[in-house]
């Protein structure tokens, strides 16, 4: 049994089974109580709870704190950059494999990628990743077990580098006694093993790297374990280190998941680490555990830590050939394909010596890495070693087409898109500014009667694709998640989520005129203009000033139940019936009937055609005009309110009320695209007539601010950055051969870009670097390695373990098919229906 003290209270530790026997993961019961003083009775407070060590589904794990971080008190505010000073350790089986000088060297690269990654504008906050030690181990040490379980592996090296480089931290000119003089502080500690790991089981996995969610700073936490798998050894770093500063996967957050970012469940194959961002959902996890105190050793940098290990400053590639990445991908003995230069940056080719063919992992070659005369793989491209003009401000595209109404019928929504590619932002350019999706709202012919609601028509759709009866499902609407479709079965109330978010003007409630667009209930205005402050006033003018009605209220305090009936006798709640709430069409409007318990509403927009009789039932009576209340019984009270248009009698008309004057004026409402794509251009302001009227502006026709002067446009200047020369390549012919080597044939053209956009041919000499090649090596496809197998036989043995069998065949028209990528045509299999027999006794007498 141990405790912690916080401040006055205790939580006390014990045990969930004490006899059993674990290394780590034992479960605990953990129990909070405040100290008391001499002579008074402890109290426990809040129920017991089992805490553990929970793992994810995901390839690359995590392991929890169950402290959160979120909750604590005392926030400390965010600063402009961190420091996160890195121990990182290199395991015996990685300094083995690579050798000690390329190991050092390939660790120090990796770093440097990972700093690059953290230095991303989409974190939002400035990190810097400074590797204060680098340690290479040539024997692993006694205390030191790695092994397949991944949670030991972890907690073992945590213990280790605690007592190896556990140092005190750099307070000032302060130390705290006992640190090593010759050791800087460590807030993070990551160890790089070549051994397969996984995190809960003694046995090699997918699993990649493990770390503590938000074990920065903390002694015994602050560990990352990453498997060195090559190439992708940075992104792993990255991802767990992000983890161990509070970022959970995006796969966590409903709004980030199915994403590829940095901090994804898994890695994307074919992704390029630097083509990689850190997710919304990231960012907010880092700055609410920048915001703990438990990451306040981030906000100390000991001076030492700047002179310790040197990361190189270029890129990762210009460090590693496309032969020495292959060594790390597949072994000394592997080198580049030459003949797959043209498609290297996407993902790299290698040659193992005595292998016939070439193979791939799929992971693209370092940033950096040449892919031709003057030119080099940049984010999975293979772009000209020329720089970018900098400084180029990214631009808008023309907005493209509206897309169809989101409904058949009723209000919907519809959208239109642009693109920041107008120019694109060059290095050190601005992005563009402003949103590159608008919705805006389409009106149909009103929904025929009877159709079901747009929601429960959703509802009805799932069933259908799930196999389950029509209309089965009918739509809940939850309202703290009104555009999330909830659906229940019919006469229960058991909601399950159906769809993370309803289909595009989906009404946010059932008597609401504002839309989920997006996933997000937006607001509409009286106007129909998404986001809109426009109301309609009491009266139902949009963004009038409710002076063309008045308004009739009183409140009645006699009522057991509301009923409502018009002179056609079509009613809600008459005959001694209650109605469930809904819409009724009713003198001519819809009436809204609401109920929730003892309170009633009944509503409607108007205007009504015939008279409308209120009534309850009742023993006193209350004479409205055109209404009739009546109540009975028990009476919790009524409160009614309505509007009538104004007379204008004798009496009235001597004072009439004086309404406000519109005013109108030119405003610069937007700006016109550049007046060309290169060279410098223009673009104007768009000068608008706008009204303004009740301290609300609405633009409107040109003709009604003809007796105001129409101001000149603001013009400033845009895509100052010169036209260029540039090659274009065609499309690759079909390869010359059906089978073995043939060769393709594409048009290289140096184009001139014109102000206006267009190209036009001119001159080779006029473009930068050399040309692409126009003609390639190829191997048609009848000779690639074409396997295929058949069903697996029935298992050998029908009591205990036996072998099944299966037919494997090359398909190659050539028999020539890749050994080393045969399928397996024998395995092991076990059937226990024949082991147990029917054995009957004799009869009875």
């Amino acid at each position: 049994v141990g405790y912690i003290q916080l401040g006055s209270e205790q939580l006390l530790i014990q045990p969930v089974n004490a006899s059993e026997t674990s290394f780590s993961g034992k479960e605990h019961f953990v129990r909070r109580r405040r100290s008391t003083k001499a002579g008074h009775p402890t109290k426990t407070y809040g129920p017991e709870e089992h805490c553990k060590v929970v793992a994810e589904k995901k390839r690359q794990k995590k392991l929890k704190s169950t402290s959160d971080w979120r909750e604590r008190r005392n926030a400390i505010r965010l600063t402009s950059e961190y420091t996160v000073e890195t121990l990182v350790v290199a395991d015996a089986d990685m300094v083995q494999y690579h050798g000690a000088e390329a190991a050092q060297r390939f660790i120090l690269t990796v770093m440097n990628m990972v700093y690059n990654m953290f230095q991303h504008q989409s974190l939002g906050i400035k990190v810097n990743i400074r590797v204060t030690k680098l340690v290479l181990l040539h024997n692993r040490p006694a205390k030191l077990s790695i092994g397949h379980h991944g949670e030991r592996s972890l907690e073992s090296f945590c213990q280790w580098q605690n007592e190896e480089y556990g140092g005190a931290k750099y307070l000032g000119n302060n130390q705290v006694p006992g640190a090593r003089d010759d050791t800087p502080p460590v807030d993070a500690a990551v160890f790089v093993t070549r051994t397969d790991f996984c995190v809960h089981k003694d046995e090699p996995c997918d699993t990649v790297g493990i770390a503590y969610l938000g074990g920065v700073c903390s002694a015994k936490r602050k560990c990352v374990l990453a498997e060195d798998n090559g190439l992708n050894l940075a992104f792993t770093i990255a991802h767990e280190l992000g983890h161990n500063m509070g970022m959970s996967h995006d796969d966590d957050h409903q709004p980030c998941a199915g994403r590829s970012h940095i901090m994804s469940g898994e890695w994307v194959k074919g992704r390029n680490p630097s083509d990689l961002s850190w997710s919304s959902c990231s960012r907010d996890d880092l700055e609410n555990f920048l915001k703990s105190k438990v990451s306040t050793c981030l906000l100390v940098t000991d001076p030492r830590s700047q002179y310790s290990v040197r990361l190189p400053h270029k890129l990762p590639g210009m460090h590693y050939s496309a032969d020495e990445q292959c060594q790390i991908l597949f072994g000394t003995n592997a080198t580049f394909c030459k003949n797959m230069e043209h498609l290297m940056c996407a993902g790299l080719w290698c040659l193992v010596e005595g292998d016939t063919s070439c193979k791939t992992k799929l992971d693209p070659p370092l940033d950096g890495t040449e892919c031709g005369a003057d030119k080099w793989c940049r984010a999975g491209e293979c772009v000209s070693k020329t720089p970018i003009p900098e400084h180029v401000d990214g631009d808008w595209s023309v907005w493209s087409q509206w897309s169809m109404c989101s409904r058949t019928c009723g209000t919907g929504v519809r959208f239109r898109q642009r693109k920041c590619d107008n120019p694109p932002p060059g290095p050190g350019g601005k992005n563009c500014r402003g949103a590159s999706v608008e919705h805006t709202v389409c009106e149909n012919l009103p929904c025929p009667k009877g159709v079901p609601s747009f929601r429960d028509q959703q509802c009805q759709a799932h069933d259908r694709y799930t196999n389950k009866k029509k209309s089965l499902l009918t739509a809940v609407i939850m309202d703290d998640k009104p555009c999330e479709l909830f659906c229940s079965p019919l006469g229960k109330d058991s909601p399950m989520l159906v769809a993370d978010r309803v289909l595009d003007g989906t009404p946010c409630g059932p008597y609401e005129t504002d839309l989920c667009v997006h996933g997000k209930c937006q607001k509409i205005g009286c106007d129909g203009i998404i986001g809109s402050a426009a109301k309609e006033d009491r009266c139902g003018i949009c963004s009038g000033d409710g002076k063309t009605c008045k308004v009739v209220k009183g409140d009645f305090n006699h009522t057991k139940g509301m009923a409502l009936k018009d002179s056609s006798k079509r009613s809600i709640n008459s005959d001694w019936k209650i109605e469930l709430p809904g819409e009724f069409q009713i003198a001519g409007t819809t009436v809204r009937y609401v109920r929730r318990g003892l309170w009633e509403k009944i509503s409607a927009k108007g205007p009504t055609k015939i008279p409308l009789h209120l009534m309850c039932v009742a023993t006193a009576s209350l004479f409205l005009p055109n209404q009739v209340l009546l109540f009975h019984d028990q009476n919790y009270g009524i409160h009614y309110e309505y509007t009538i248009p104004v007379s204008y009698t004798a009496e009235n008309r001597s004072e009439p009320e004086k309404q406000q004057d519109s005013l109108y004026i030119w405003t610069h409402s937007g700006w016109e695209g550049c007046s060309v794509q290169c060279g410098g251009g223009e673009r104007k302001t768009i000068v608008s007539c706008t009204r303004i009227i009740n301290k609300t502006m609405t633009l409107v026709n040109d003709s009604d601010c003809q007796r105001v002067t129409r101001p000149e446009p603001q013009v400033r200047k845009c895509n100052t950055h010169p036209c260029q020369s540039r090659w274009v390549t065609g499309h690759w012919s079909p390869c010359s051969a059906t089978c073995e080597k043939g060769v393709q044939h594409r048009e290289v053209t140096c184009v001139y870009q014109l102000q206006n956009g267009t190209y036009v041919n001119t001159r080779d000499l006029y473009c930068l670097g050399n040309k692409p090649a126009m003609v390639q090596s190829c191997e048609g496809r009848d000779c690639l390695s074409i396997w295929e197998a058949s069903e697996w036989s029935k298992c050998s043995a029908d009591c205990g373990r036996g072998i099944q069998k299966r037919t494997v065949t090359c398909t190659n028209s050539q028999g020539k098919c890749d050994a080393a990528t045969r399928p397996r045509d024998e395995e092991e299999c076990e059937d226990h229906t024949g082991c147990y027999e029917w054995k009957t006794g004799d009869w009875s007498k």
